[in-house]
């Protein structure tokens, strides 16, 4: 089962995006894809997907589907486009963040569950007349930013639906799903190649409870960037990536990258006192996912608000938080000291010209979650737009 290379790979996820440039098919003079991709790929089909939020839809192109050569010689692609501004249904999908069950039966973002239930039926046609002719293959599935996470689902649904021999590429892919997702995509795709960016914006989001698989795995960590930037979620450094996940994959081993652990998973206590060393970075997002899970483990609550996280999302879920919070800053000085720490670094995190928290109150936590979420999810729709600010 040999896997594609990070090149490949990369450059597969970026010649996606063709189909959301006005007038242009599948086919032209040259094919779809790069000289190199044609090399190993021959794409037939195209396949239109509904996206965008309850009020806005509308047919795009979404994916293209190839039969594998040479090396790949009986394998099946699957590429899967992120989201591309000029196409404004997509920032429905993007944020709409109500779950939905996936084909393994745990929540994950709804807006990405419906996008892709929208392109399902023409992968099964696909994968159908593919499976009649290649029972030893491999099925690639590759995607960029929302086509990771597409790409993600897909390959999750294929290891179920036709075969183990499924390899998941992905570039500044955000988390797809909570807990109970992540666990279960680990053990059915374990050849996962997850790429990201140190400054990349779009895989900090959704925050806990959602976790990226592979769980307690890694990621190819392409960069050495620091802090929270628009540029690091680009393809490519002509649509202003910086770098561009298309020269920091440029490379033909995976072995030759750097690897990284994809979850903060030590125990993160915060002090008060210590709240301005926080800045609006990967290092401290991280942390303060982890401040928050610390938190509630150490109080008895996690498991309560873990359950009702699979029920519940975006603001519901919350105000759940903030009601619980208040709830364990009553209990001791020790926890409510806990509780202000953490609230402290997340104004800090947020850019906040004062880190001051007057009280724990549910409306005080609520608020500060608020300007916290704002900040991150306002960086992340920047992010989206930098990389087709061309």
């Amino acid at each position: 089962m040999s896997a594609l290379s990070p090149r490949l790979a990369s450059e597969l996820a970026q010649s996606a995006y063709v189909f959301v440039k006005p007038g242009t098919g599948l086919l032209n003079t040259q094919g779809f894809g790069t000289r190199y991709t044609q090399q190993f790929f021959s794409f037939e089909n195209k396949v239109m997907g509904k996206t965008g939020g309850y009020f806005i839809n509308k047919e795009t192109g979404f994916s293209a589907m190839g039969i594998g050569k040479g090396k790949h010689e009986g394998d099946a692609i699957i590429t899967i486009r992120g989201t591309h501004l000029p196409s404004l249904a997509d920032w429905g999908t993007n944020l709409q963040l109500a779950l939905h069950t996936a084909d393994n039966n745990q929540p994950v973002h709804g807006g990405f569950q419906r996008a892709f239930s929208s392109l399902k039926p023409q992968f099964q046609q696909f994968l159908n007349q593919w499976q009649t002719n290649n029972s030893t293959g491999t099925v690639h599935c590759v995607g960029h930013s929302l086509g990771g996470a597409l790409a993600t689902l897909t390959a999750d649904w294929i290891s179920s639906r036709y075969t183990k021999n499924v390899n998941l590429y992905t570039f500044g892919a955000p988390r797809v799903g909570q807990l109970g997702f992540a666990l279960k995509n680990t053990t059915k795709v374990p050849n996962n190649y997850r790429c990201t960016h140190g400054a990349d914006l779009v895989p900090k989001v959704p925050l806990w409870p959602f976790f990226h698989s592979p769980y307690k795995g890694f990621e190819y960590r392409l960069d050495r960037s620091q802090g929270l930037s628009m540029e690091a979620h680009g393809m490519s450094p002509l649509e202003g990536g910086n770098p561009g996940y298309l020269v920091s994959a440029n490379c033909e081993d995976w072995s030759s990258l750097q690897r990284k652990s994809n979850e903060y998973l030590q125990p993160v206590r915060l002090k008060y006192e210590n709240r301005n060393q926080a800045s609006y970075s990967d290092y401290w997002s991280e942390r303060l996912s982890a401040a928050l899970i610390t938190l509630l483990r150490e109080t008895g609550y996690y498991a309560a608000v873990a359950v009702q996280a699979t029920i519940s999302a975006g603001a519901t879920f919350y105000d759940l938080v903030a009601r619980t919070l208040e709830t364990i800053a009553k209990t001791a000085t020790k926890a409510a000291d806990q509780v202000k720490g953490l609230l402290g670094h997340m104004l800090a995190f947020a850019g906040s010209a004062v880190t001051l928290v007057a009280d724990l109150t549910y409306h005080t936590i609520r608020a500060i979650f608020n300007k916290m979420l704002k900040r991150l999810y306002a960086g992340v729709r920047e992010a989206l737009k930098w990389v087709h600010k061309q």
